[in-house]
């Protein structure tokens, strides 16, 4: 039969199949009033391999709902201004079945664990998150270890809810200062399975090489339009502040408040970034580029955080992005990059202040 997976694969054509539908994702790095330049379109052309290596980790190497395990993204993958002081562990998961995590909290600042429903393969199937967990609200024994039970039913202890189309479970860890401070250590299973997973079926390989297609054009489209509304919500060098409805739909985490924008500077200029920081358990500022993925933290600076941001004696914080150090306190480097995308993030915050950007000559700040 034409469309019987196995002989796809035994005639070779899934492959063939999978490269077709790849080509699709290079139009989002070529829609009009996006990319304005050639290095943003090669950031782009990169950005969609990175896509890809994730599409590749969940659809082709993933173990299935039923013998989930945690992973992280592969290295540099970055998508939706994902935070430079988070580390992201992810676990498919089916809400047919109940889950039992088990873990040692450690010492990272802050700690979440989300059930979402997020699918970048099925673009109608992004609906954001359904329960929340926060390490204030967690049962922990003396010794820093929790069990944490998900499902669709009410459990006692911590209970992670789910919902009917539930995919995964993310932990999110924050961490003020990565040299210092330990990350959880979390492993979970899946309570109705105790068998290992089976070898691999010919028949769901056709499907895991599409799947892993449309997570790269679905993912790339849907952070694309994302961006190109923050200009519809605020002028270039401004921000805004998304409802707690769009919040949700990214799967964001609801103790987050996140101000977006757009940013663009002339080599001679910089852009300052004031504001008084509210109460709250923490903050960042960070820069990405264009497709909303953040710039690299690994060589340069291009965020800073409540812990290594200095502030002015009043409690306020001035920002400062530019090209090249202008030897004032808590310069952003903007890594060779004049525009992009930028957010400031307030994490259990009293308030969620708007930070007021102006931009100025950098001759203007001093020696650098």
């Amino acid at each position: 039969m034409a469309d019987d997976p196995v002989a796809k694969v035994e005639r070779g054509e899934a492959w063939t199949e999978f490269c077709e539908l790849l080509k699709k994702a290079g139009d989002v790095i070529l829609r009009d009033g996006f990319a304005t330049s050639a290095f943003d379109r090669a950031e782009g052309l990169r950005y969609l391999t990175r896509l890809l290596r994730a599409g590749f980790h969940s659809f082709a190497e993933g173990t299935g709902p039923e013998h989930p395990v945690f992973r992280a993204l592969p290295e540099m993958v970055k998508m939706g201004l994902d935070n430079p002081d988070n580390y992201y562990l992810g676990a498919s998961v089916n809400s047919r079945y109940t889950y039992r995590l088990r873990g040692r909290r450690g010492s990272v600042h802050y700690l979440s664990f989300a059930a979402q429903s997020q699918n970048f393969a099925a673009r109608e199937r992004i609906a954001g998150g359904a329960g929340h967990l926060h390490d204030s609200e967690l049962e922990i024994a003396p010794d820093g270890s929790f069990e944490i039970l998900a499902s669709r039913e009410p459990q006692p202890g911590n209970w992670l809810r789910m919902s009917p189309d539930t995919s995964q479970i993310l932990v999110r860890q924050t961490f003020l200062d990565r040299s210092s401070e330990r990350p959880v250590e979390i492993a979970i299973e899946c309570l109705e399975t105790d068998a290992p997973p089976p070898p691999l079926d010919p028949a769901r390989v056709p499907g895991q090489l599409l799947g892993s297609a449309m997570y790269a054009i679905g993912a790339a489209s849907w952070f694309a339009d994302w961006v190109q509304g923050f200009r519809e919500r605020a002028p270039v060098n401004r921000f805004h502040l998304p409802d707690e409805e769009q919040h949700r739909r990214l799967g964001g985490d609801p103790n987050i408040r996140i101000w977006l924008g757009l940013w663009e500077l002339a080599e001679d200029e910089a852009l300052l970034v004031e504001v008084v920081p509210p109460k709250c358990d923490y903050w960042n500022f960070q820069l990405g580029n264009i497709w909303a993925e953040s710039l690299d933290y690994r060589f340069r600076r291009v965020h800073l955080n409540s812990h290594t941001a200095q502030l002015e004696q009043d409690g306020s914080v001035r920002l400062v992005v530019a090209h090249r150090d202008p030897g004032v306190p808590n310069w952003i480097d903007t890594a060779g990059h004049d525009h992009g995308t930028m957010c400031v993030r307030w994490v259990r915050a009293t308030s969620h202040p708007e930070p007021l950007c102006r931009v100025v000559k950098r001759a203007e700040l001093g020696a650098g």
